[in-house]
């Protein structure tokens, strides 16, 4: 088993790193600033991890160089995983996709949702006009979707189209190579490690599962996923499975109450990885590996959340774990 190598006194604090975006349009490096606030107040000290320009090599590489700087790792929210990590062969997965016409590839390009038999982009990113409430009893709803060049859906009610590059949500290879190989190595090392949102899909990636490029067009559920702001309010409950780790960690009753932020979900699920929550539709809302000492992820955002703090404070002292053992290998 990997031990780490501490070159720090016994006095330093906890250091627990956070992931950022790259914005590949203006060259900013961003961060929701809830990630560090809610880090800061466990008495551990954030740092940010910063994907560099260059490709995916480029990047895994410099995951390999900055990994044993931290003691816990949080992987945050943003854009979707490059489909290429998880669906190498698309003609293999055209009915489990739902889509009718799976071009390559090609993000960009068209098909068809299962559910409403509309034109939509490959990738899909269509919102449908249905609170989570309104789906689950069974509420009927008239929608109409056109395409936009391939590209931009709007609804009977003229919602904008969710901001997509090549049919996607903001996707960076760079951010991608890195962020797979931070999940792969902490995983490897059992470096304490929380995932939130594209973060836990991150997680589920980099050890062989798959996902849901859009749960509404991949026929998963009725129900919306992204709720409108303010993600400070709750969206749906998640049962929590017993005896999980996460369960320990925020909820002894098996029922949370969650925002909700993904439009991409929880399809396979890694080997050696286990679901420990879902919503009432069933869709994957937490996963965790019960032979490491905390390897979690969730896809609600609990940084916006106060009574979610208790994920934040159960990384912290995770990571405080692992730092007092890399200490008695000095």
């Amino acid at each position: 088993m990997f031990k780490k190598q501490s070159y720090r006194r016994r006095t330093d604090p906890v250091i627990i790193g956070i992931t950022t975006t790259l914005n590949e349009a203006d060259g900013f490096q961003r961060v929701n600033v809830e990630y560090i606030n809610r880090v800061a107040a466990t008495g551990a000290v954030p740092i940010l991890l910063t994907p560099i320009a260059g490709g995916a090599e480029a990047n895994r590489e410099h995951a390999r160089r900055v990994i044993d700087l931290v003691d816990g790792l949080l992987i945050t929210g943003g854009g979707d995983v490059h489909p290429r990590y998880y669906v190498p062969d698309p003609a293999k997965n055209r009915d489990a996709l739902g889509l009718d016409d799976l071009a390559a590839m090609g993000c960009g390009s068209s098909s068809h949702c299962r559910s409403t038999g509309a034109k939509v982009p490959f990738c899909g990113h269509y919102v449908p006009d249905r609170t989570f409430e309104e789906a689950m009893d069974g509420t009927s709803t008239t929608e109409t979707v056109e395409s936009l060049d391939g590209r931009d859906v709007l609804s009977a009610t003229g919602r904008p189209p969710i901001p997509c590059l090549d049919g996607l949500l903001a996707v960076c290879e760079d951010r991608d190579g890195f962020e797979l190989e931070l999940a792969r190595l902490a995983h490897e090392r059992s470096l304490p490690t929380l995932g939130i949102c594209r973060g836990m899909q991150v997680m589920n990636v980099a050890l062989g599962g798959s996902l849901y490029r859009d749960l509404y067009n991949c026929g998963v559920t009725e129900a919306q996923h992204r709720q409108n702001p303010p993600y400070y309010g709750i969206s749906h409950q998640v049962t929590i499975a017993k005896g999980s780790l996460l369960e320990s960690v925020v909820s002894p009753s098996g029922d949370f109450e969650v925002n909700s932020m993904h439009h991409q979900g929880v399809d396979h699920v890694a080997p050696g990885l286990l679901v420990a929550a879902r919503s009432e539709d069933r869709v994957v809302e937490a996963v965790e590996d019960p032979a490491k000492p905390f390897f979690l992820g969730v896809q609600w955002h609990p940084e916006y959340l106060d009574h979610h703090h208790g994920l934040f404070n159960a990384l912290a002292a995770a990571a405080n774990s692992f730092r007092e053992e890399g200490d008695a290998v000095r």
